[in-house]
């Protein structure tokens, strides 16, 4: 069985997981989607601090195979310093 390792970056952290086995790359996929939103569960103030997270899914030589990218973003209307006219 081949060992998927799941790395998350932001501009201020970055966490590295151990490898775990896994039958295929679509069973790799499903458990990067789980693992992404137990983190937004985990850690939803944060997205809105460090407002752009990676997690890159790579093999046992470190390739890597897929990324999830997560963004948050406030819209000019909730920024502030809007002039009204």
């Amino acid at each position: 069985m081949p060992t998927y390792n799941f790395e998350v970056r932001t501009p201020t952290h970055a966490l590295v997981t151990e490898g775990i086995d896994l039958p295929d790359s679509t069973a790799a996929r499903v458990e990067a989607a789980k693992r992404i939103g137990d983190l937004l569960r985990r850690h939803a103030g944060e997205i809105w601090v460090d407002q752009d997270w990676q997690m890159d899914i790579t093999d046992e030589r470190g390739l890597i195979l897929y990324a999830i990218l997560v963004s948050a973003l406030m819209s000019p209307a909730t920024a502030g310093g809007r002039k009204r006219g």
